[in-house]
């Protein structure tokens, strides 16, 4: 059993022949001020210096920057990095990918990097996490121009994306983890949550896990329209954790609140076409299935036919 969980961290994780463990991920910015506090900073020892990148001038919110000239500079060193990654993968699965649209690297650079890692690795699944602008907290006039010209290249060339949306993640703060003005910090960590609880099943054993591939096969109903909405509970503060018991029934109900959802939309006002639900803990599917068809009997939540 002890294998096993040491096993878990091979999936994000290479191990040195010293003995350090170093994730298999490429940070990439193109202004250099991010990346040198991370190089200075108290994690600097966790990354590998080369699988930090960027460029000597930001994209200034513009797309086209960070597609077509200043992102156009790097992308090959980028990839390059990529490619060093993969071929110390045993079994590559797929690519997670993590950007905001509002700016001009994560739309530009991003759409770029997507295009091609669609040329250098074919079928090799992609999923993305996508931070969407948000009108209420907008730091650009222009952030919705970069995330519509961005949005031609998650149409394309990304699997699965998952909607992330920054008004709401502030929302969430506020309401549940009772943090009066939330931070990037705060914001990070949430997504954090959210994509640890979507990746537990290709780090850890268990019985009813599911790999990259199958979010598509389950979730995409047609390969244009992979745009989900990603929702979480329970979303608690510290204080309250140990105070508060929740039952299956209860977390699955939350789950379709318009209140734990990481984008600002109201699902009552639609219909699903397909749901997915993880459950992290000792949870009896029994439980699962009487909870979601007490979930199908109620009117607020509805499937297509």
């Amino acid at each position: 059993m002890s294998e096993k969980i040491d096993d878990g961290f091979n999936t994000f994780f290479s191990e040195t022949s010293a003995g350090k463990l170093v994730p298999r991920a490429v940070y990439v910015d193109l202004e250099p001020s991010v990346c040198d506090e991370v190089r200075t900073g108290a994690y600097r020892k966790l990354y590998h210096p080369e699988q930090i990148i960027n460029s000597k001038e930001d994209a200034a919110n513009n797309y086209a920057r960070g597609h077509y000239t200043i992102g156009k500079e790097i992308v090959d060193l980028v990839l390059d990095r990529v490619r060093k990654l993969t071929d110390v993968c045993t079994g590559l699965q797929g690519f997670l990918i993590f950007h905001a649209t509002g700016g001009g690297t994560g739309s530009g650079l991003g759409a770029l990097l997507l295009e091609r890692l669609s040329v250098d690795y074919g079928r090799k699944s992609k999923l993305s996490f996508t931070v969407t602008p948000a009108p209420q907290i907008a730091t650009a006039v222009v952030e919705p121009y970069n995330h519509v010209l961005s949005t031609h290249s998650l149409l394309e060339h990304t699997d699965v994306t998952f909607c992330l949306d920054s008004e709401a993640l502030y929302d969430v703060c506020r309401r549940s983890l009772n943090i009066e003005r939330p931070n990037y910090s705060n914001l990070n960590r949430l997504i954090a949550q959210v994509v640890s609880s979507l990746t537990a099943s290709l780090r850890f054993d268990g019985a009813l896990n599911v790999d990259i591939s199958e979010f598509r096969t389950n979730l995409v109903p047609y390969p244009r329209i992979h745009f989900m909405l990603t929702s979480y509970a329970p979303i608690i503060s510290a204080e309250k954790a140990y105070h508060e018991n929740h039952s299956v029934a209860e977390i699955t109900n939350a789950v379709f609140e318009p209140s734990n959802m990481m984008t600002k939309c109201d699902p009552r006002h639609g219909k699903y076409m397909a749901c997915c639900l993880m459950y992290r803990g000792d949870v009896v599917p029994k439980d699962c299935n009487a909870a979601v068809a007490t979930i199908k009997t109620k009117k607020t939540v509805q499937f297509v036919d």
